[in-house]
């Protein structure tokens, strides 16, 4: 008689890529930085992975070109030059030899996450229909909070541009402060309140531009009072995104001045500006252990994860869990980077923070 198995049968392989796939469904703040992952890695938590940051464009220079040609003929409109009597170039014109100046950072892997339920018999053969919604989605829906959480503090601790001296801060700007009237419930106040906040905005944006940072993917980071405030502006227009199921796009209320505006409930009277690009999530998976019943390894955009399946024969029950090794980190420039003739150097400079104040209107 062949063995009976309980009615799931379920692949690590498929049941892990299921997983990745609802993780990053359900992340918001983790779904905003750039992504690498390494999933034979050898290292363990405090270890480095580097990581390469794209180099700038290529310089182009100028190389010129020879004077235009005379008619030698005194006197004759119609008797053109030939080209023999070009004079050549009087000086080189080969064009500079461009490298793709690729450097490496390292990001350390500061963090093992994990989660895992413990399945016992009777659940499995009774009160289980529906792993994915049942186990499955409980498990990923941790994981996407802890990521949301762990980013949210990495964006408050590191989106500033305080590392700069006061020379770079005058060529590109630097933190933006802003002051706005306590809200007293009439109309001229909050008017004023949202007035305020969107000429910050407009001074983070000119910083932003001064230190030639993309356009397109820029994120404004806030929290509900935030919301409140720029919700009730008459001036600003929400795009609604309810219909979508990405966690992101139900977080992000509207765009305003470049920035897609995203709420997140870690944030108070403050705004983080960034471009995609000025942060790094990067994630490794350790090896499958020997003593595991069955495991899998995957990596689904960007983000590397680990499932394990054991059992526990004192307690006659599986044991399934998910885990990662991570760690972010910000993007600052090569060495050599400049504006406006100001050296800026290895610096942040592709975000920055808005400090908001309330002042009670004398």
């Amino acid at each position: 008689m062949a063995p009976i198995t309980h009615h799931f049968n379920l692949d690590p392989k498929q049941v892990t890529i299921a997983a990745l796939g609802l993780l990053d469904r359900q992340l918001t703040l983790g779904s905003l930085p750039a992504r690498y992952s390494e999933l034979n890695f050898t290292g363990g938590v405090g270890d480095v992975i580097n990581v390469n940051r794209e180099s700038r464009g290529i310089p182009v220079v100028a190389g010129g070109i020879t004077a235009p040609i005379t008619n030698p003929i005194t006197g004759d409109k119609n008797v053109f030059a030939a080209a023999s009597d070009r004079p050549l170039p009087s000086a080189d014109r080969k064009a500079p030899t461009g490298f793709i100046n690729e450097s490496r950072f390292p990001v350390q892997l500061t963090t093992l996450a994990q989660n895992s339920t413990v399945l016992s018999m009777e659940q499995v053969a009774f009160d289980l229909r529906q792993f994915g919604s049942q186990v499955l989605s409980k498990l990923t829906r941790g994981f996407a909070e802890y990521f949301d959480d762990t980013t949210a503090a990495f964006i408050k601790a590191n989106i500033t541009r305080s590392g700069l001296t006061a020379g770079q801060k005058n060529a590109i700007g630097g933190d933006v402060a802003v002051t706005i009237p306590v809200a007293d419930g009439t109309a001229a106040t909050l008017s004023k309140r949202a007035l305020n906040l969107r000429t910050a905005l407009v001074d983070a944006r000119l910083a932003l531009n001064l230190a030639n940072v993309p356009a397109s993917e820029r994120y404004l980071i806030a929290g509900p009072e935030i919301e409140a405030i720029l919700l009730k502006d008459p001036e600003f227009v929400a795009v609604d995104y309810s219909g979508d199921t990405n966690a992101l796009r139900r977080a992000t209320i509207g765009r305003i001045y470049g920035f897609d505006i995203v709420i997140h409930n870690s944030f108070g009277l403050e705004m983080f500006l960034f471009h995609r690009s000025a942060l790094f999530l990067v994630s490794a998976c350790p090896a499958i252990p020997m003593g595991a019943v069955n495991g899998s390894i995957q990596n689904v955009n960007g983000i590397a994860t680990r499932m394990l399946v054991d059992y526990d024969f004192n307690r006659k029950a599986d044991t399934i869990g998910l885990d990662t090794m991570y760690g972010l980190a910000t993007v600052k420039e090569d060495p050599d980077y400049s504006v406006r003739g100001t050296v800026i150097g290895e610096k942040f400079v592709r975000g920055l923070k808005i400090s908001v104040t309330e002042q009670a209107t004398p």
